[in-house]
C-alpha cells in the first residue's frame, strides 16, 4: 500500500478554514431551523414573528455557550496533549466531572436544595468551578512535586481520585430523601439543553480571555511539542511551562464542565482530526482549526438531536464516535512501538 504524506500549502489551509467556517454557518442555520420552523411543523402551530423572536433570543444564548465551550475544550485538549506528549489523552481523565457531581452532592446533602448556594445559578457555579480548580491544583502540587513531573502518574492518580469521589457521592445520594435526590439529579445532569444561557453569556468574556492566553503562547507549545529534553536545550523552563499549562487547563475545564457538562471525547476528536487534516505542528493553526471543528461538531450534532426530538443526545453521539476513534489511535500508536 502506498502511503501518501502530504502537507497542505498555506493557500490550501486557507481554503480548508473557509470550508469549516462555511460548515459552521450551515450548522447554525440548521440549528435555528430545528428549534423554530421544524418544531412548529411537528406540533402543527404557525411560527409567528413574535414567537420566532422569543425563541431566537434563547437560541443565541445557547449558541454562544456551545461555541465558547467548544473553543475552550478544544484549546485545553490540545494544550494537554502537547504537555503530556500523547494524542490519546484528554484532560477529562483527571476527573473534573466526578468533582462536579461530588460538589453538588455535598451541597444538597448538608445544606439542602433551599439554600441560596444551590438555588443561585451564579453562586453555585462559582463554588463548583472553584472546587474543581482547587482539587486539581492540590493534586498537581502533591503528585508532580513528589514524582518529578510524571504526567502519567498524575493521570492514574486522577482516575483513582475520580473513582473515590464518585463512590462517596453515590453513598451520600442513597441517604437522601427522594425529593432532594431528584433535584440533585436535575442539577448534575448538565447538558446543552439544560445549559443556562444567561450564565453562558456572562462567562463568555472569561472563556475568551483563557483561549486568548493559549493562542498568544502558541510558540511555547511549538517548543513543548519537541519533548522535555529538546525544550530545555532550547532554553524553555519546562517545569514552569508545564505547571502554568496545567493551571490554565484546570481553569478552562472547570468552567466548561460546570457550564455544559462532561464532553470527554469532543476535544480528542477535534484535535486529532485537525492534526490529520493540516499535518502541521504549528499550534496557532492547530488551536484555531480544532476549535472551529469542535464548534461545528457540537452545533451540528445538537441540530440533529433537535430534529430527531432528542432520541439520540449529542453527547452520546460524540462519546460513541470519540471512543471508537480513541481505540483506533491506541492501536495505531501500539503499531509504532
Amino acid at each position: 500500500m502506498i502511503k501518501l504524506n502530504y502537507r497542505p500549502s498555506k493557500r490550501l489551509q486557507k481554503i480548508i478554514f473557509a470550508i469549516i467556517i462555511f460548515a459552521i454557518v450551515g450548522a447554525i442555520a440548521l440549528y435555528f431551523y430545528s428549534r423554530t420552523y421544524a418544531k412548529s411543523q411537528k406540533v402543527g402551530l404557525p411560527m409567528t414573528a413574535q414567537a420566532f423572536k422569543s425563541i431566537s433570543e434563547r437560541i443565541v444564548g445557547t449558541l454562544v455557550g456551545m461555541s465558547v465551550s467548544a473553543f475552550i475544550i478544544a484549546f485545553v485538549s490540545l494544550a494537554f496533549q502537547t504537555t503530556t506528549g500523547s494524542r490519546i489523552l484528554t484532560p477529562s481523565m483527571i476527573g473534573f466531572d466526578s468533582i462536579f457531581i461530588g460538589t453538588q452532592t455535598v451541597i444538597v446533602f448538608f445544606l439542602g436544595t433551599s439554600t441560596k448556594i444551590f438555588s443561585n445559578v451564579y453562586l453555585n457555579f462559582a463554588i463548583t468551578a472553584g472546587a474543581m480548580l482547587i482539587v486539581s491544583m492540590l493534586m498537581y502540587g502533591a503528585v508532580l512535586r513528589n514524582t518529578k513531573n510524571n504526567i502519567v502518574f498524575l493521570l492514574l492518580f486522577g482516575l483513582i481520585l475520580s473513582g473515590i469521589i464518585r463512590s462517596g457521592s453515590t453513598y451520600l445520594q442513597t441517604l437522601m430523601d427522594p425529593t432532594k435526590f431528584n433535584q440533585l439529579q436535575a442539577a448534575t445532569a448538565v447538558s446543552i439543553n439544560s445549559m443556562n444561557a444567561k450564565l453562558a453569556i456572562f462567562l463568555s468574556p472569561f472563556m475568551i480571555v483563557i483561549c486568548s492566553i493559549f493562542l498568544i503562547r502558541h510558540r511555547s507549545y511549538n517548543i513543548l511539542a519537541l519533548g522535555e529534553d529538546n525544550a530545555k536545550n532550547l532554553g524553555l523552563n519546562y517545569l514552569k511551562e508545564t505547571n502554568f499549562n496545567l493551571v490554565m487547563i484546570s481553569l478552562g475545564m472547570s468552567i466548561a464542565t460546570a457550564l455544559i457538562g462532561s464532553l470527554t471525547f469532543l476535544g480528542l476528536l477535534a484535535v486529532n482530526i485537525t492534526r490529520e487534516i493540516f499535518k502541521t505542528n504549528k499550534h496557532f493553526i492547530l488551536f484555531l482549526a480544532s476549535a472551529l471543528i469542535a464548534t461545528f461538531a457540537l452545533v451540528f450534532g445538537q441540530a440533529l438531536t433537535e430534529l430527531t426530538e432528542g432520541s439520540v443526545p449529542v453527547t452520546v453521539i460524540i462519546d460513541a464516535i470519540g471512543c471508537s476513534y480513541m481505540f483506533y489511535l491506541i492501536l495505531k500508536e501500539n503499531k509504532k512501538l
